[in-house]
């Protein structure tokens, strides 16, 4: 396999999947304060090269060294304040989209959890949301709302529920 295509392919597949501009990422990893040998990546991750074929082995081994530079520490610390400003920024148009951009942030923190043990750039308790119905207050915890009373709920923020669903619980 060509480490070149393999790095270029991981790359694009971190900027694809945190919508961020692959110029960026390349950025995290060159800026980075712990330097990443993406090559010896490649090498020592020579377990992710299976597949039936070319196309699946280098998506195989592309998500593999795209998890391997996204547990640098340095890559995450440049690329996770990107993400949670999104947090901080969403339109409340629609929850899923606050819960995708946390999952994010989240995967991002359990590949590095010595850097991130029960702390992050988001204040859980204060996204931004909708006014919530006080009628609900006692239901359950409810994190944020968008604008059609889809809430974002449970334990863990991990949960989307609409108020009126809610409210027949």
């Amino acid at each position: 396999m060509d480490t070149g295509v393999l790095i270029e392919k991981a790359i694009k597949m971190i900027a694809d999947v945190y919508d961020l501009e692959a110029a960026d990422v390349k950025k995290a990893i060159s800026g980075s304060e712990y330097p990443l040998d993406l090559p010896t990546m490649v090498d020592e991750g020579i377990y992710c090269f299976r597949g039936p074929d070319d196309e699946v082995r280098y998506e195989n081994a592309s998500l593999c060294l795209s998890n391997k530079i996204l547990a640098n520490p340095g890559v995450a610390k440049a690329l996770l304040p990107v993400i949670c400003s999104r947090v901080m920024q969403w339109d409340r148009e629609d929850v899923n989209e606050l819960l995708l951009l946390i999952r994010q942030a989240v995967s991002i923190m359990e590949l590095n959890p010595d850097c991130y043990k029960g702390s992050c750039f988001i204040d859980i308790n204060g996204l931004p949301s909708e006014d919530i119905p006080e009628d609900l207050g006692s239901k359950c915890r409810i994190w944020a709302m968008d604008k059609r009373g889809m809430c974002l709920v449970g334990i863990d923020a991990d949960q989307v529920m609409h108020v009126d669903d809610m409210r027949k619980s």
